[in-house]
C-alpha cells in the first residue's frame, strides 16, 4: 500500500463486494418503499430522502467502501474513525429518513413483519434507552479491548460482521429516540431530549478509553508490526481516541436538536388541539345560556361546563385535568 496522504480521504476507494452489499442492503429497501408509496398518492418529504441518501447511505458508502476500508488495516486512527461513523453518524442519517414511516405508508393498512417486529417484545426491551445506550456504549469498548477489531483487519467476513454489529446497535437507540411510536408512552419529546443527552455523554467513554489506554495496539496490529520503541504507534492510538470523541460528540449535538425541534412541534400541534376543544366548550356554554332562563342561569352556573370562564387557565386544560383544584 502507498503512503497514506491527506487527499487520500477523497480520492482512496476499493470495491469491496461484501461493502457494496451492505450499502444496497440498506438503501434498497428504503427506494423500493418510496416508489410504492408514490403508487399509491403517498408523497414523502424531500428533506428525508436527501438525509437518508447523504448522512445515512453516503457514509455508509465512504465507511465501508471508501478511504475509511482502504486505510483501517495500517493506520489505526482511521480504523478508530470507520467504528465512529459507522455507529453514530451512520445511524442518524437512516433514522433522519424515517424508513419505519416510509414502509407504513407504502404497505397501507398492512402492517409488514418488520414493523410488527420492532413492536415486539424482545426489540422494546433492546430499545428502551438505558439498554441501548449501554449495548452501543460497551460493543465499542468490547471492539478494541478484545481482539475484535485485530480480527476484523485479517478477515473481510469478520470486517462485515463488524460493520452490522457497529449500525444495528446504533440504530437501536437513534430510532426510538427520532422516530415516534417505538418508545413507551412516557418517552414525550421533553424526555427524549433528556435521553440524547445522557447519551452523548455515555458516548465519550469509548474514546477516552482508546486515548487513555496504554499500548492498546501494540499486540498484534498488522500495520505496526516490527516497530518496537517506536513511539508513533501510541500517537497514532491517541488520535483514533480523538476522532471517536470528536465524531460521537458532534452527532449528539444533531441528535438533541432535532428531538427538540420535534418537542416544539409537538407542543405547537397540541398546544392548537387544546385551544379547539376550549373554544367549542366555550361556543357550547354560550348557546346553553341562551336557552336557559335568566332566574336559573346563578344556579347552573357552577354545574354547567365553560359556562363561567376559569380564573386560571390551567384549571380548564384537559392535559392538567384534576391535578390542581381550587379549594372551597
Amino acid at each position: 500500500m502507498t503512503t497514506f496522504q491527506p487527499s487520500d480521504l477523497l480520492t482512496a476507494w476499493t470495491p469491496s463486494p461484501l461493502g457494496l452489499g451492505l450499502v444496497v442492503l440498506v438503501a434498497g429497501p428504503y427506494a423500493v418503499w418510496w416508489r410504492r408509496a408514490r403508487r399509491v398518492g403517498v408523497g414523502w418529504p424531500a428533506w428525508r430522502i436527501l438525509l437518508f441518501l447523504v448522512v445515512g447511505v453516503g457514509t455508509l458508502a465512504y465507511a465501508v467502501c471508501g478511504p475509511l476500508a482502504v486505510y483501517r488495516t495500517s493506520l489505526f486512527w482511521v480504523g478508530a474513525l470507520q467504528v465512529g461513523v459507522l455507529s453514530s453518524v451512520t445511524p442518524v442519517g437512516l433514522a433522519l429518513g424515517d424508513p419505519l414511516g416510509l414502509m407504513r405508508a407504502a404497505h397501507g393498512s398492512t402492517q409488514p413483519w418488520l414493523v410488527r417486529a420492532l413492536h415486539g417484545r424482545v426489540a422494546r426491551a433492546l430499545m428502551f434507552p438505558a439498554v441501548s445506550s449501554l449495548l452501543a456504549v460497551g460493543s465499542l469498548v468490547l471492539v478494541f479491548f478484545t481482539p475484535w477489531f485485530e480480527l476484523s483487519t485479517r478477515s473481510a467476513p469478520v470486517e462485515a460482521l463488524l460493520d452490522v454489529q457497529l449500525l444495528v446497535l446504533g440504530l437501536l437507540f437513534v430510532l426510538p429516540i427520532l422516530v415516534d411510536e417505538l418508545l413507551p408512552p412516557w418517552a414525550t419529546p421533553g424526555v427524549r431530549t433528556l435521553l440524547a443527552f445522557a447519551d452523548g455523554l455515555l458516548d465519550a467513554i469509548p474514546g477516552i478509553l482508546v486515548m487513555t489506554a496504554p499500548t492498546l495496539l501494540a499486540p498484534g496490529f498488522p500495520g505496526f508490526a516490527g516497530r518496537t520503541g517506536d513511539p508513533t504507534p501510541i500517537f497514532d492510538q491517541r488520535l483514533g481516541g480523538g476522532a471517536m470523541l470528536l465524531v460521537a460528540e458532534a452527532v449528539g449535538l444533531p441528535i438533541i436538536l432535532a428531538v427538540f425541534i420535534e418537542w416544539m412541534g409537538a407542543d405547537a400541534r397540541e398546544a392548537r388541539v387544546i385551544d379547539a376543544q376550549l373554544d367549542a366548550a366555550a361556543i357550547e356554554a354560550a348557546a346553553l345560556r341562551d336557552t336557559v332562563p335568566e332566574a336559573e342561569a346563578d344556579a347552573t352556573s357552577t354545574s354547567v361546563p365553560g359556562a363561567t370562564a376559569p380564573v386560571l387557565w390551567w384549571e380548564s386544560d384537559p392535559r392538567f385535568e384534576g391535578r390542581y383544584r381550587r379549594r372551597d
